[in-house]
């Protein structure tokens, strides 16, 4: 080789020194980030002269793990229902107070109790016109107690549907995104730089879709990626799509579409934080009547709501009417029923009141029917088909045979069950994506203590070639000299 030859091989092989020096140097870096995949030098060696020179540079790429990557994103999707589930669960139970940890009894049971207790007291002394009342006022808490219940369903159903919406404005900002990156990449590619930073911003964008639906992704030969959802729904390739979200109602399920279309998507999104809430506001027939606690949750929280008003009333108002009338009658007169639905036939949690002739005091109160209804209470049993109004597991409630007090129990078990277990199912898969996120990231991500020794054996090798480059030098000048 010629001293010539010898001194541009040495001069190149100190620019792949320096490029390998700033790629580890940039791997150190970003040692701690968790967006930041690996990036290594993939080394080509020129002939010079017929002999090998000094190696090239070919491609800087990122190290992948494309299989770990898929099963993180289920993962990922898997703790994005979880813990959507886990949250407005544990709000439907916080508002039943199914999950009170005071010792204290959940506010329906405690006044359904007290109810009972004015019946039981008037009973023992009817002459007395405070404990009538009592009576009356109690009948009004419980009654109000269950409208108010009924009505927070407008509440859980605007949180479902907002967090919803959040996720379709994240999944349509991501969608933009990628889109924006997969031009970046395949300029930069065609170019024929590196692409790695860009991949990993991309990869941070499919990320937070993950959690939201679960996905699969195709990446063609000019490195652009196709995100689609796990039954086929596309969100984003050569062009960004954008989704629309039209709320929920108390008989139809929130929608969502693609921006400017009318046909559901809905069943294109199998798993993620989006069909947690979907399931949960679903009122479909199907939904309430399954088994699955967390599919039609609302509606079977809304329909045991008016089985516990039905069975209450009809207990009440049979004993209520059933009993003896006082002689001689009072003025003004006993009237018949001690509860109505207000003039609705259906939706009885919204209607239950204490009938208002005995709150405006056009009628009397029939004390001779505490002893009755107050064992009526006791003692009725429902049947299974008075429990699930909408028929057999109607409701999510399967026991039949219960007291009107066995029904509220059943009912705030039911949510407070259902809430445990979300959360136990959150916090586990939440452990899983944390252990495929860390093979992942032991499989990609920088290991500092080998990036450091790499880079040693880097500082090493560019001393080295600097003497030699030194010697190179020498020589020329030793030529120079004795020329002249």
């Amino acid at each position: 080789m010629s001293l010539t030859a010898a001194l541009s091989s040495s001069v190149a092989a100190l620019g792949t020194l320096q490029q390998q020096t700033r790629l580890l140097s940039a791997n150190v870096a970003n040692a701690q980030n968790p967006d930041y995949t690996r990036k290594v030098a993939t080394l080509t060696t020129p002939a010079i002269d017929g002999l090998p020179g000094s190696p090239l540079i070919a491609q800087i790429s990122r190290i992948a793990a494309p299989e770990v990557q898929q099963d993180l994103y289920s993962a990922q999707a898997d703790y994005g229902r979880t813990s959507t589930q886990k949250t407005l669960t544990a709000d439907l139970a916080e508002i039943l107070d199914a999950t009170v940890t005071t010792g204290d009894q959940p506010a329906l049971a405690r006044l359904l109790s007290q109810f009972e207790e004015a019946w039981k007291n008037l009973e023992a002394n009817p002459e007395n016109s405070d404990l009538a009342n009592e009576v009356i006022r109690r009948g009004q808490d419980v009654a109000v107690r269950i409208n108010q219940l009924n009505a927070k369903q407008t509440q859980l159903r605007t949180r479902a549907d907002d967090a919803v919406q959040t996720s379709i404005n994240t999944l349509n900002d991501a969608s933009v995104q990628i889109q924006k990156l997969n031009v970046q990449i395949a300029s930069t590619l065609g170019s024929g730089q590196p692409t790695g930073d860009l991949e990993d911003l991309r990869d941070k964008e499919v990320a937070r879709i993950a959690e939201l639906v679960s996905i699969r992704t195709l990446t063609n030969d000019r490195g652009e990626m196709t995100v689609y959802t796990e039954a086929g729904v596309q969100i984003t390739g050569t062009i960004a799509q954008q989704f629309t979200y039209t709320p929920s109602s108390t008989g139809s399920a929130g929608t969502i579409t693609y921006q400017g279309a009318t046909t559901s998507l809905n069943g294109g999104f199998l798993n993620g934080s989006i069909r947690a809430a979907l399931d949960y506001l679903d009122p479909s027939t199907a939904a309430v009547g399954s088994s699955d606690p967390n599919l039609g949750t609302l509606a079977k929280y809304v329909n045991q709501l008016d089985s516990i008003a039905y069975n209450l009333v009809t207990i009440v108002n049979n004993a209520y009417n059933a009993a003896e009338a006082a002689i001689p009658a009072p003025v003004p007169p006993e009237g018949t029923d001690f509860f109505t639905f207000g003039g609705l036939t259906s939706e009885e949690a919204q209607g239950i009141a204490v009938n208002p002739n005995l709150l405006n005091g056009t009628e009397s109160l029939k004390v001779l029917a505490a002893g009755d209804v107050q064992q009526a209470m006791r003692n009725t049993q429902i049947t299974a088909t008075d429990i699930n109004r909408l028929g057999a597991e109607g409701n999510g409630l399967t026991t039949g045979n219960l007291t009107i007090f066995g029904l509220v129990d059943n009912v705030l078990a039911y949510h407070a069950r259902n809430a445990d277990v979300n959360a136990q199912n959150a916090d586990s898969a939440e452990q899983i994506q944390h252990t495929m996120d860390q093979k992942l990231r032991n499989l990609t991500g920088v290991d500092i203590d080998t990036e450091l020794a790499n880079l040693q054996i880097l500082q090493n090798n560019y001393a080295a070639m600097a003497n030699v480059l030194n010697n190179i030098t020498q020589m020329f000048d030793t030529l120079v000299n004795i020329g002249r």
